[in-house]
């Protein structure tokens, strides 16, 4: 009997958008939950790769033996890496490297690639780079002189797992082992050295020396995890999973909302039917039976369909993602499944219960009157309840990211700008005198009942934002991302020139169709007094090393002005404002700086925002000319090239002091995952659109049930079909726009929340979207509404629907 009702029931439009939303709501779940999962597993395995480790502590000196053998003693694997600047010889040619001394346990994690492959750098060889050897006219099995002592080259060092991103101190590449160093007489006294100590173990071993190493580590040394070292592409496929979250959020709102909407349409057409089947005799066991039994079996069906739904989806994003995704991922673990569950089971609950409860509770007197309905579980106290338990939903969901927040801000405004909206809109549409008869209907439908009309423009408006959030982040944040890193972004740092060689080095470029970017003077010093008083070195990982200062009289591109004056006097510096929120200070306050030289003081008058992931030269600190002319300087600028490792060959031994850093690759790889995302994205646009339609369809097909009567009397006065269509056609396209407008408020809502507190992007009104949102609306709305019109109208439509409904 069950089974029965359920197939009988299904054919009924509203129970069957309940069946679609509820899977939709499944499948992305679902869906974006196990890529998710699979690939925040896949980033920290690709963390600890670029790390070579599980963490890392970096030391400008050496640290004590009892460090190590505790983490020894523990259970940890360690591995020690020593770095310096030191010349190199081949015959009479000199060329600076940045060596890199590791001990045999280098890398515990990750590939060195090397040519030949499979490679290590042995007592008494190195690896170079490939540049290395041009710039000394080596071949490998050659000797080279590393200060001194001669070591023979066993072969390249095409790339580093841990290589980083440094791109104001660096040479070509040479790899050593560590029992070389004391040969080499490099490191003494007084030397710059870089010490880093990695360490991998199982969480507990890391938890454990993590609280030790706590306990001990000085204010000039960093601790880093694969939590806090994030890489260009690291970040990139953050930015991906954000998208990705965003669109999940989307779906999931528009669901609850469909699913909403259509149960309680379902609810309110099946009242006369219980009633009159309590009337023949049916108990209220044998309806909860039926009602249970059939909300039961739409739940089955939306987790069978929603499950084989969502496993399509994952399969199709990991396609789309895998250029950009470490090479194999672990498999998910059961979480995205119990949220996929858990959410169909809060969904069906939440919006499902009470229509569910008003249709039992319908009174048999309904049969003669039908305003004789339940008054239970008032909606005033039903729907706050509802949206805090929806809200606690998603946040245990995203983890109580911005994203929500941004949402919720945007349906918040939404909903009081519609309120205000719409009040204001039918107080107009009243004084209105409309000639036009269908456009005058039109407006008298909507005035008789302003609460259905406004609630009905709040579903409408819903739709429309959240549809139209998704299309701008696939289209306008992505562009914005993707603006970052434009196609002649520089791909070559050029750096430790001086001043006398910056326009022999402009020459040099020009004369071979390079056009370098902006130069910029660079200055080392430590940060060491706020307001005259000593800084707590504790307050910012930038100050405990030396910072890279420069002067410039024009604002920075991709640096705008967040408050203060610009440019900066003499006596004045302009900060960061990131680093300024760490260490506390503001306009007027005085930073004090120890150069090689002397020390310095400025006031701050100025605070940037600054782009940190555009590859360009950035800084925390800018002075005005001349305000550091007393301390020695060094000049940096970039550059892009395509493919000419002669051309970089000559440069180097045309001027064989500078330092020349490639990022092309690194620019490649983030190309690649803004491609792959982007694609991925289109995926979720149909999805989302899908659940969209449905809460629009769903909100329609309410508002012709809601219009079946006033058509029937129409037409019993008289009144045409083309004059009820023309009607039907006015009356939704003014909803559609006034619902675009509201959308449209709520939206750019959303938006300035997510570009300048979620995406880190400048926001700026998009002002196309105040123009075809509403008309989109219009004509959505006047399309979808006159076609389901002309149904009601033809033929004895208005009675077949009565009946089937």
């Amino acid at each position: 009997m069950i089974a029965r009702w359920f197939w009988r029931e299904l054919r009924s439009p509203s129970l069957l958008i309940v069946w679609l939303a509820l899977s939709l709501a499944v499948a992305c779940v679902l869906a974006l939950g196990s890529v998710g999962d699979r690939m925040e597993q896949g980033l920290t395995q690709q963390s600890r790769d670029f790390m070579a480790g599980d963490r890392t502590l970096n030391s400008p000196r050496e640290v004590t033996a009892e460090w190590l053998e505790q983490a020894r003693k523990i259970g940890l694997q360690v591995s020690r890496q020593l770095s310096f600047m030191t010349m190199t010889f081949a015959a009479e040619s000199p060329q600076l490297a940045d060596v890199k001394a590791v001990d045999d346990n280098y890398p515990i994690f990750g590939a060195l690639q090397t040519e030949p492959a499979g490679l290590k750098p042995q007592k008494g060889t190195v690896l170079v780079a490939p540049r290395l050897l041009a710039l000394l006219g080596l071949k490998i099995g050659d000797s080279i002189e590393v200060g001194d002592t001669r070591l023979r080259v066993a072969g390249g060092v095409i790339q580093e797992p841990d290589g980083g991103f440094n791109p104001f101190q660096t040479a070509p590449r040479l790899l050593m082992n560590l029992a070389d160093v004391a040969a080499t007489g490099a490191v003494q006294p007084g030397s710059r050295l870089t010490w880093r100590y990695k360490f991998s173990g199982n969480p507990d071993q890391l938890a454990a020396y993590d609280r030790y190493i706590e306990q001990h580590i000085r204010p000039d040394q960093r601790w880093l995890s694969v939590g806090n070292s994030q890489d260009a592409l690291g970040l990139s496929l953050q930015r991906a999973q954000q998208f990705l979250l965003l669109s999940t959020l989307l779906t999931l709102m528009l669901a609850i909302a469909a699913v909403a909407v259509a149960m309680s349409h379902y609810g309110r057409s099946r009242y006369d039917l219980v009633a009159v089947l309590k009337t023949l005799g049916a108990g209220k066991a044998m309806l909860r039976k039926l009602l249970i039994g059939q909300w039961l079996t739409i739940l089955l069906l939306a987790a069978i369909s929603g499950a084989l739904v969502g496993k399509g989806v994952e399969a199709l994003l990991l396609v789309m993602l895998k250029p950009v995704l470490p090479g194999v991922l672990p498999a998910a673990s059961g979480w995205p499944w119990l949220w996929a569950l858990g959410s169909l089971f809060v969904i069906s609950m939440l919006v499902g219960l009470r229509p569910w409860r008003l249709l039992l509770a319908t009174q048999p007197l309904r049969v003669l009157r039908r305003d004789a309905i339940a008054r239970i579980w008032p909606l005033k106290y039903y729907l706050p309840v509802a949206a805090l338990i929806v809200v606690t939903m998603l946040t245990l969901l995203v983890g109580g990211s911005k994203l929500l927040w941004a949402l919720a801000g945007g349906i918040v405004l939404l909903s009081l700008m519609l309120a205000a909206l719409g009040w204001l809109v039918l107080q107009g549409l009243r004084r209105l005198n409309i000639r036009q008869l269908a456009l005058r209907l039109a407006i008298n439908r909507l005035l008789r009942q302003p609460w259905v009309t406004l609630s009905q423009l709040a579903t409408f408006s819903l739709s429309f934002m959240l549809l139209a959030l998704l299309l701008i982040m696939r289209g306008d944040l992505l562009d914005r991302w993707q603006q970052q890193l434009p196609p002649d972004s520089p791909n070559y740092f050029l750096l430790n020139m001086t001043a006398e060689q910056v326009p022999q080095v402009t020459d040099f470029l020009q004369q071979h169709q390079v056009t370098p970017q902006l130069f910029y003077p660079i200055v080392r010093a430590r940060l060491t007094q706020l307001n005259h008083q000593p800084v707590d070195p504790n307050l910012d990982n930038a100050l405990n090393r030396e910072l890279n200062l420069t002067w410039d009289d024009n604002l920075p591109p991709q640096n705008p002005l967040v408050s203060g004056r610009w440019p900066p006097r003499a006596g004045e510096v302009s900060v960061e404002q990131g680093v300024a929120e760490r260490l506390g200070v503001g306009i007027g306050d005085t930073l004090t700086f120890t150069g090689d030289t002397q020390d310095f003081s400025a006031r701050i008058t100025s605070l940037r925002k600054v782009d940190w992931e555009n590859m360009r030269p950035n800084f925390f600190f800018i002075f005005p000319p001349g305000a550091l002319d007393g301390q020695p300087q060094s000049w940096l600028t970039s550059f892009r090239l395509h493919d000419n490792n002669a051309l970089l060959v000559q440069l180097n031994r045309t001027f064989p002091t500078l330092s020349l850093l490639d990022i092309g690759n690194i620019l490649r790889q983030v190309g690649q995952v803004l491609n792959q995302v982007s694609r991925a994205l289109e995926v979720m646009v149909v999805l989302v659109t899908f659940c969209g339609l449905l809460l629009l369809m769903a909100q329609i097909q309410i508002g012709m049930r809601q219009r079946r009567q006033a058509l029937m009397v129409y037409r019993t006065l008289g009144a045409s079909k083309r004059l009820l269509q023309h009607t039907l056609w006015s009356e939704f396209a003014l909803m559609g726009l006034i619902a675009g407008g509201a959308a449209t408020i709520g939206a750019e809502a959303a938006l300035w929340g997510l570009q300048r507190k979620v995406f880190d992007f400048p926001w700026e009104p998009d002002w196309m979207l105040w123009l075809t949102l509403p008309l989109t609306g219009a004509v959505l709305l006047a399309l979808c509404g006159g076609w389901l019109g002309v149904r009601l109208l033809r033929g004895k439509a208005l009675y077949r629907i009565y009946n089937a409904e």
